[in-house]
């Protein structure tokens, strides 16, 4: 059976806790929703793959940390791809939904 989801609508907030939800997951590829409450925060972490975030809905501040800290703000409708191994940390500057992909 096929059916087609509004990816904002697979996942909701939680007034207390990061919400996560893997919606595929093969081999060495993984995609998964986060619900993240304005200023809710990732602490720092690295992923196992290269991989990319699209912001469904909301804001986030996507900080890469490097010798010098890079921080990038990314948008609803906007994608940002980051390498394997990267340490990072993710926070919310509105309500936001994302959408992760390990590729």
């Amino acid at each position: 059976m096929h059916n087609t989801y509004e990816l904002k609508e697979l996942i909701e907030f939680y007034d207390d806790s990061i919400n996560s939800k893997i919606l595929a997951e093969n081999n060495d590829s993984k995609a998964m929703l986060f619900a993240l409450k304005k200023e809710q925060f990732m602490p720092e972490h690295t992923s196992p793959r290269d991989a990319f975030i699209y912001v469904i809905e909301g804001e986030i501040e996507f900080e890469i940390n490097r010798d010098d800290k890079e921080k990038y703000e990314v948008k609803k409708g906007e994608i940002f791809f980051f390498k394997a191994n990267e340490k990072h940390t993710v926070r919310a500057k509105k309500d936001t939904k994302i959408l992760v992909v390990r590729i």
